[in-house]
Order: C-alpha cells, then structure tokens, then sequence
C-alpha cells in the first residue's frame, strides 16, 4: 500500500465523517497501546462539539487530507493562531501552529506524517510565517523523536488535565530561514 501515490489536499466539510474516523481510530490504537494520557479515551467523534469544531475548521481551510487511493490515511489542522493553552511568549509573534497531525497507524499513513509536516512547512512559508510551532504529550518519546529529525526544537513544558489526569505537554518550534531577497 505504501507504493501508491499520497494525495495532499484541502478538507471540505463532507471530508468529516473520515476526518473523524481517522481520529477516533487513531485515539483507539493510542489506547491499545497503553498510551490513553496522549488524548484521553472518549473518541473525537463523541466528544461534546468536537465534530462541529472539525466541520469548522474543514469550512475556513484549516485541514489538510492526505489520501491514499481515495482513503482518508491522514490529516494536519494548521492555522496562524495559537491556542490558548501556549503559555504566552514561547511562540514568535505570527507563526503558523499544528494544532494536530495524524496519520493512519497501518501501512497506508506510510509517509503521510512527513508528507503532512513538509506541507505545514509549505503553508507556513506562503503565509510568511516566521516558524511552526506544535504542541505535544511529553511521555511519548516517539513523538519527540519524529518532531525532532523535522527540526521542531522544545522550547516550553506545560501540563493540561486529560480525563482527570494531570498531563505534561511540549512546545516545540521550527524556526524558518528567511529566503534571501
């Protein structure tokens, strides 16, 4: 599977149903593998709002799909906005954030990560951006392994509640080269 071509564009709102299974099945390996702390155990699809925030985000542009053979295998929500939860100063002024990157845990997201942060990096720089910046659980050290051969540096720590649960989170940012005028 991981041989046929990876097709990156835009989400439209009828992308949800997929975007959400793609979520929740993700959430449910996550869990299998012992790893609930990373974004609890409810599945996206049933959190209160949470499908109204993804067919939100999908109608202002802020998804990226990536398809394998017309499956939904991947998915990248990044905006020119920090959330909230960023403590304040860690992030230059007009970066572009991930708010979340997924991809399908079988072979067919082969790829589609870094494929997904490769466009981040695409839209940061059309944005004008002067780097990305993403979040992430800091207990998983596979995620700090990918984040860094990307060039995403930790910059902050912060804990969230997550089910109950007190839970440490990274900043992370890639500062972007300026092309030369």
């Amino acid at each position: 599977m991981p041989d046929h071509p990876l097709h990156l564009r835009q989400a439209t709102t009828s992308d949800v149903p997929a975007l959400l299974a793609l979520m929740d099945s993700v959430l449910k390996w996550l869990v299998a593998q012992g790893r609930p702390q990373q974004w609890g155990t409810v599945p996206f699809s049933q959190q209160p709002g949470f499908p109204d925030r993804v067919a939100d985000w999908t109608s202002q542009g802020v998804i990226t799909i990536a398809e394998r053979d017309g499956e939904c295998v991947g998915l990248l929500a990044a905006a020119p906005m920090v959330p909230p939860r960023i403590p304040a100063g860690v992030v230059p002024d007009g970066s572009m954030f991930i708010h979340t990157v997924m991809t399908d845990r079988g072979s067919a997201g082969r790829g589609a990560g870094s494929a997904l942060l490769t466009h981040a990096e695409h839209l940061a720089r059309a944005h004008g951006a002067p780097a990305l910046a993403l979040d992430h659980w800091a207990g998983s050290p596979e995620l700090g392994r990918i984040y860094d051969e990307h060039g995403y540096l930790p910059v902050a720590e912060y804990t969230d509640e997550q089910d109950g649960d007190t839970v440490r989170n990274l900043v992370r940012v890639r500062n972007l080269d300026r092309p030369q005028a």
